[in-house]
This record gives structure tokens, sequence and C-alpha cells, in this order.
């Protein structure tokens, strides 16, 4: 069975778009679920998760090592009739995630997803495995539920990657990062990221938002 895991924050910021989705998933038979934090089990053994969330990617990895997880970016792009929006060769700058930064598949799939709406993808230097970017998700402590869900993956990122800053600092170095985009439109598939950039003074675009244009 197929589970549709639209993401907390992905729906809070991104209200219609994920409406558009799910009412999507659902005309396809697919299980809509609300939470990866969820502490009681909601998949069996031969279940498909279906994410759109980074942090969620992180959770169901250690909590459901065993079941197949997919991207929705990866979901889409199997689908012949997807309907995707023409975009006519604008420039966008994919902003890679340090939380996907292994997850290859998912990182093409957004590619993908870009060239079908026809896009120009304009590629960071820091990218695919060598982005270091989650906006300022390393710099705060993480979630006492998402600690609770997946003790093992949030020791790790604590004992080796978190950074505490200030909020003075954060805002600070958001605002350098920003500086090397070269394009108006920047595109995120992570809500740290997204919220990093937005730190900083620039308007992502979340990839939700465009996968949703066509429906």
């Amino acid at each position: 069975m197929l589970h549709y895991l639209p993401g907390c924050d992905v729906r809070k910021n991104h209200p219609e778009a994920v409406a558009r989705m799910q009412a999507y998933m659902e005309n396809k038979g697919i299980v809509i679920d609300q939470c990866c934090r969820i502490k009681n089990k909601f998949l069996q053994d031969r279940d498909t998760i279906i994410h759109n969330c980074t942090l969620c990617q992180l959770i169901l990895n250690e909590v459901y090592p065993d079941n197949e997880c997919l991207s929705l970016y990866e979901y889409v792009l199997n689908d012949r009739s997807f309907p995707w929006a023409d975009h006519q060769g604008e420039k966008i700058t994919v902003q890679d995630c340090w939380r996907s930064r292994n997850n290859k598949p998912l990182q093409l799939a957004i590619r993908e997803c870009l060239k079908r709406m026809h896009y120009t993808i304009i590629e960071m230097d820091e990218n695919y495995s060598k982005t270091t970017y989650c906006g300022v998700w390393l710099n705060n402590t993480p979630a006492k539920d998402c600690v609770e869900i997946a003790p093992k993956t949030f020791a790790r990122i604590t004992k080796n990657h978190l950074r505490l800053l200030s909020s003075e600092e954060q805002i600070k170095n958001m605002e350098q990062w920003v500086q090397q985009y070269t394009t108006k439109q920047i595109l995120v598939y992570c809500n740290g990221c997204e919220k990093g950039i937005r730190l900083g003074g620039k308007q992502p675009i979340h990839l939700i938002e465009l996968l949703s244009e066509g429906l």
C-alpha cells in the first residue's frame, strides 16, 4: 500500500499547494497520513511511504528502515499523465539540502521535475553531496518529539553537526549566504532551507508549489 505524508511544516507553509497535491494522491487511491512523528507505527511490512519533507525523510529512515521511502518528486515522474506547468526556459537556482545530501535519487528527481517544467537550471558550487546548507536548522536544538522518535539519528546529528548560534548570528549568516544566488527564482525542497533563505531576505519557492500549478 502507498502512503503519502504531506509534512506538517510543508502543509503549514503551503496549504493550497498541499491540498491540491493531496487531492491528486487521493484520486490515485493513496492513503493520506498526517505526520511522521506518530509513535504508534502506521506502516505494514510492504507499505511504501511517499514524502516531500527532508525532516520526514530522516525520521522515516530510522523508524521504518525496511520500508521503501520515496520522494513525491520521484513518484510524479513515473505518472505519464501528471500535468506539468510550462515555465518556458526561466532560470532557477537549485538549493540542495544538507539533510538529503546522500539521497541522489531525490536530487536527480528534483532536477528532472524542473526540466519537465522547462526551467533552465542553475547549479550552485555546493550541490548534491557537497551541500552544507539547511538554513539555520543545525544552529538550533532539535525538536523534542523528533529526538524521541528517532533518537539514533538525532544523537548523531547533535554530536557531529550541531553548531548552536544566537539569533543575531543566524541572521547574519543567512544574509551572507543569499548573496551568492544569481537568479530571482530559488528552488527549495526543504522547510529549513526555505526558512533560512527567507531569514536572509530572499523569497524562495518550494517545489510543491511548482508541482501544484497544473493540478
